[in-house]
């Protein structure tokens, strides 16, 4: 029955069966005969119909007139007839045909637009053939679920489904479904903008299709290589490969895969302003999605010709055109077309002046677009909405979707991209070259063997002219990268020694001041009391002051001291086990009389069993430096908490003022190298800025973190992580 085989591209899954004389003659008739072979199985159905015949043999009868109607586009009729088949093959207990027909009533619920039943369609004839172990099936049905999860906007789920799909071809050696999946997968990193991740799966399936001479799957990989140039901007090499695609679909007379096509070159003709040529395209597009009743077609084909007309100036027209295609995708719901009219709406208000309409439809695309990933309509949708909160003073929103906006041109706009798409493009380039040539070449030894030296020898010179250029290509490649690498490092370098300059500078600043004035107030006292000048009971007068500017001085001196040594990298820590409580308590003391000079009230929470990994004198100079900073900073009759707790093998440490804390800006400045900021404490004490920098650096050398949480107004929580002590403590008595 080799004629069968052909007429009917399920044999494959079917049991062995007889078909009835009635069948089979019609059948054959419709072979030679006038009529199409719907009009054929049409009659056959209406002769078994009035025989009462409603058996297997009815049921194949239907399954195979609804494969002709799907094939006519006709997708009502044919979801009636596969329904009809697949009832029939249920109660006769065929479980190949009746998994078949589950899934080609999948097929056309989803070009009717009924995406959820078609999933559900889907996945009974996967759940039949999953028991059945028929992995090709399998595999089909979870392309065609993604292929729904794509249409609905829904790309993880797509991702994981094709994936799935993948695998299983792989396991039984499919390559053209491989390519299939592999361009699938492509066409979601397309529409995430994952421009390098959708160019490098294009490339391996193009590979298995020329491999395969598959003309249809070349086609498919041309086409998406196509789109990935025009949103790259290149629209010369995306009108080549848009052109290269075009031409094999009209040799396969591929109606669905035209229209496409076209579509997309008319894009191409816009974006170069020839409106003329672009319109022309759109509208052959358009007849031929008409009629094939492709709906989606039409209603791209109308959100193109509203573009232009848009451009064109005719607002009136450009506005019944994305209506109608906005109205058509939400039938269908397309949410890619929906998000693509209501963006092309948001902008043509706002031309118009029309700020309500243009913020609707903006918010609803940005809506969308967070659903669907969609960055490139991302972008336009802030780009809009920063338009109109300007036109309507609102320059605070203004300035937020503009940032966003800039925000996703950067990501867009990526210059690695380009430089990685060229290289894979050098290597596709260079591994097919190589391929022909290894091919001529065992052609040529296959025909003539005497000429085997002449060929290894023309075949060795190939190679190692190509190895020449390769070599000569890395050389340049990597003299330019060297370049580009000293010409970064010197900038780095000079951008650090500025830096290192400022803090220079402000070093200078700080010993000229912070140190100068006390020890010069000390220089002149001494002098007043060894000329006489200054009695005892005057000098025991000014002595406290004195004292206590000495005291500020000693302690500039030290972390200056520590700082110089931390940044020559001369830092040596011995970490041992540390009692925290204890620690505290010893600051606590060192830290009474200036508390008390502001009655604030210091309360330390730190339980006695909690202990740390750190070199002693760091912990005391981290403790000493935050306490003395919450001191500073907290007002009078304040108030100072300090708090540990374990998380996992770390303890956090924190210090908390209720003083006058800070602005997001001086947080900010917090904690970066190379600068030291310096602001003087509620009552006028001198700070110098290196505390923290000692702190970080401290903290950061035993192993931890430091960082801050404040609020302008309402005081400062400085918290440190640092290992939680192993072993147990040792006691001095």
């Amino acid at each position: 029955m080799d004629f069968y085989k052909y007429l009917y591209p399920y044999h494959a899954c079917m049991k062995k069966v007889i078909v009835t004389p009635l069948l089979l003659l019609f059948l054959v008739c419709a072979a030679f005969a006038q009529n199409s072979l719907t009009d054929s199985l049409e009659a056959v159905v209406k002769v078994m119909e009035s025989n009462n015949e409603k058996g297997f043999d009815f049921a194949l009868a239907k399954k195979e007139l609804g494969f002709q109607y799907y094939k006519e586009n006709n997708f009502p009729k044919a979801f009636e007839s596969y329904l009809q088949a697949e009832k029939i093959f249920e109660e006769i207990n065929d479980k190949p045909n009746q998994a078949d027909c589950l899934h080609s009533l999948g097929n056309n619920s989803y070009f009717l637009g009924n995406y959820n039943e078609s999933i559900e369609y889907y996945k009974q004839a996967l759940a039949i053939r999953e028991k059945s172990g028929d992995k090709k099936g399998m595999a089909s049905g979870y392309n065609n679920i993604a292929n729904v999860h794509n249409k609905l906007g829904q790309y993880s789920n797509a991702i994981a489904n094709y994936e799935q799909s993948l695998k299983i071809k792989e396991e039984i050696g499919d390559e053209i479904g491989i390519a299939s999946s592999l361009k699938n997968i492509a066409s979601i990193y397309y529409y995430q903008a994952n421009y390098l991740a959708a160019l490098e799966t294009n490339l391996k399936a193009l590979r298995i299709s020329e491999k395969l001479e598959d003309s249809m799957g070349i086609s498919f990989v041309y086409n998406n290589i196509a789109l990935i140039y025009e949103r790259q901007e290149k629209l010369n090499e995306s009108l080549d490969f848009y052109l290269k695609s075009l031409a094999i679909k009209k040799s396969l007379d591929d109606e669905r895969g035209i229209s496409n096509t076209l579509h997309n070159i008319a894009k191409i003709y816009e974006y170069q302003q020839n409106f003329d040529l672009a319109i022309q395209t759109i509208e052959e597009s358009m007849r031929i999605s008409e009629k094939i009743k492709e709906i989606e077609g039409i209603s791209a084909g109308l959100n193109n010709l509203a573009n232009i007309y848009e451009k064109q100036g005719n607002y009136d027209a450009a506005l019944e055109n994305y209506y109608k295609s906005l109205k058509i995708d939400t039938e269908i719901e397309n949410k890619r077309g929906i998000l693509l009219s209501v963006n092309n709406l948001s902008k043509i208000h706002l031309n118009l002046g029309n700020y309500g309409l243009a913020k609707d439809y903006a918010e609803k695309g940005l809506l969308l677009g967070n659903e669907l990933g969609s960055k490139e309509e991302l972008k336009e949708c802030h780009h809009t909405l920063s338009k109109v909160y300007e036109a309507e003073g609102k320059y605070k929103d203004a300035l937020f979707h503009f940032q966003s906006f800039t925000a996703f041109v950067d990501s867009l706009n990526n210059q690695e991209l380009e430089r990685k798409t060229a290289r894979l493009e050098a290597d596709y380039e260079f591994e097919k070259q190589l391929a022909i040539i290894e091919a001529e070449q065992k052609a040529q030894d296959l025909e003539k063997e005497k000429e085997l030296q002449a060929q290894k020898f023309l075949r060795n010179i190939l190679i190692f002219t190509a190895f020449s250029i390769l070599v000569i290509a890395l050389i340049i490649f990597r003299n330019f990268y060297l370049q580009k690498k000293a010409k970064e490092l010197l900038q780095e370098r000079t951008l650090e020694l500025e830096k290192a300059n400022e803090v220079k500078s402000k070093l200078f600043s700080i010993i000229g001041h912070d140190l100068r004035n006390p020890i010069g107030s000390f220089y002149m006292l001494l002098g007043l009391y060894t000329k006489d000048r200054l009695d005892e009971g005057e000098f025991k007068e000014v002595a406290p002051g004195l004292y206590k500017s000495l005291g500020a001085a000693m302690t500039v001196l030290d972390n200056l001291l520590r700082w110089s040594i931390g940044e020559m990298k001369m830092i040596k820590s011995k970490a041992i086990p540390n009692n925290l409580s204890e620690k505290v308590n010893d600051i606590l003391d060192f830290f009474t009389t200036l508390s008390k000079q502001k009655n604030i009230s210091i309360d330390s929470e730190v339980a006695s069993d909690i202990s740390v990994m750190a070199d002693s004198n760091h912990l005391d100079l981290i403790l000493r430096n935050l306490i003395n900073n919450a001191l500073k900073f907290s007002n009078q009759d304040g108030l100072i908490t300090i708090q540990a707790f374990e998380k996992e093998e770390e303890i956090i440490i924190s210090v908390s003022d209720s003083g006058i804390g800070m602005s997001k800006e001086e947080v900010g400045k917090l904690f970066r190298k190379n600068l030291i900021e310096s602001k003087r404490g509620t009552k006028g004490e001198q700070g110098t800025g290196l505390g923290l920098s000692l702190c970080q650096l401290y903290v950061e050398e035993n192993g931890g973190k430091i960082w801050v949480e404040s609020e302008y107004g309402n005081g400062s929580t400085f918290y440190f992580s640092l290992p939680k002590a192993v072993g147990k403590l040792e006691m001095v008595e």
